[in-house]
């Protein structure tokens, strides 16, 4: 479809890749009362989505995201396709294929193709820096950031970054949409690779690494260690603010200042990570990981995965209301 017979529908949401984390997006658009066109070329991933709705409406309903008796019928409002042409009347389009930089450019230059020049695009990117995905692109300006957690539809997790083309319009359109997707959004003032959560958890992952490979702990000790400390707050406070509420930044900066020059600094990949990249590991998938796991393990984590983000959603919800959203 030419961009210039484009009819834009502004309940229309168009999402290319359903994969894991695309079908949550499609799930969250779909509770929040959009219409979704989905895009895959791989029909075994529409055919997995369309499986997978009725799992994630439940997870709505248990989430306090919809209500048990809302009689909105998400199947009517959901159009599945391996045809591009089939987004044209979208008002967003959310690019959501695997993290492959060169796939992505590509992408997002074939989309440009089948929707008007100012409808926004939003890379659910969690590493590429939006400034990179820009590159080619006709409209680089309406190219943006979209970053989405799993489970997309039942998290308040969004995080929004502009390349350096990237106009103020776009951005104020994303947040807008954020807002109408149920999102608490964290706003970058600019663009940086990993963006804000990954670059924190990175530091941290290899931290905990060093830690294994210098033989300071064992692998269940370091998490245990974690999950009792900062697994704690974590969902309530930040970094920034747990310094704040826990004694003040004079007496953190004593701490850290001395602790600073012995943690984890180095640029290269560390030969755990390495050989887990050698190995394909994938944790309880095919049992290559930090710890051993058995068949049956991988739906067993899945179930407490999705257990952890409902109580801490419904956690959230009572205690700290979306900072956008009050």
């Amino acid at each position: 479809m030419n961009s210039d017979e484009t009819t834009r529908n502004n309940d229309v949401v168009g999402v290319v890749g359903l994969g894991g984390l695309g079908r949550g997006i499609v799930a969250c658009c779909l509770a929040r009362g959009f219409t979704v066109v989905g895009i895959d070329r791989e029909q075994s991933n529409r055919q997995r989505l369309s499986v997978y709705l009725p799992e994630a409406r439940a997870q709505c309903v248990e989430a306090g995201v919809i209500d048990a008796d809302d009689p909105s019928d998400w199947q009517a409002r959901l159009e599945l396709s391996s045809d591009l042409a089939s987004i044209g009347r979208a008002c967003l389009v959310i690019e959501a294929i695997p993290e492959h930089l060169s796939s992505k450019r590509q992408l997002l230059q074939e989309i440009e193709g089948t929707i008007a020049a100012d409808v926004p695009i939003g890379s659910n990117t969690s590493a590429f820096p939006i400034t990179a995905l820009q590159a080619g692109c006709k409209h680089p300006e309406r190219i943006f950031g979209m970053h989405w957690s799993s489970h997309g539809h039942i998290t308040r997790f969004m995080e929004l970054t502009p390349g350096e083309q990237t106009s103020p319009e776009t951005m104020a359109l994303a947040a807008a949409m954020a807002v109408r997707l149920g999102k608490e959004t964290a706003v970058l003032k600019k663009d940086v690779p990993g963006f804000l959560c990954n670059r924190i958890a990175y530091a941290m992952y290899r931290e905990a690494v060093y830690l294994l490979e210098s033989g300071v702990a064992d692998a269940a000790s370091i998490d245990r260690s974690f999950r009792n400390s900062v697994g704690l707050w974590a969902a309530m406070c930040g970094p920034l603010r747990v310094i704040d509420v826990m004694g003040g930044g004079a007496f953190y900066a004593e701490s850290i200042k001395g602790v600073l020059p012995t943690l984890a600094s180095s640029t290269e990949l560390q030969a755990t990570l390495q050989s887990f990249i050698d190995q394909g590991a994938q944790g309880p998938k095919n049992n290559i990981g930090f710890f051993p796991y058995a068949d049956g393990d991988e739906a067993d984590w899945a179930r407490r995965f999705t257990a952890a983000i409902l109580a801490t959603k419904h956690y959230q919800d009572q205690f700290i209301p979306c900072d956008n959203l009050e």
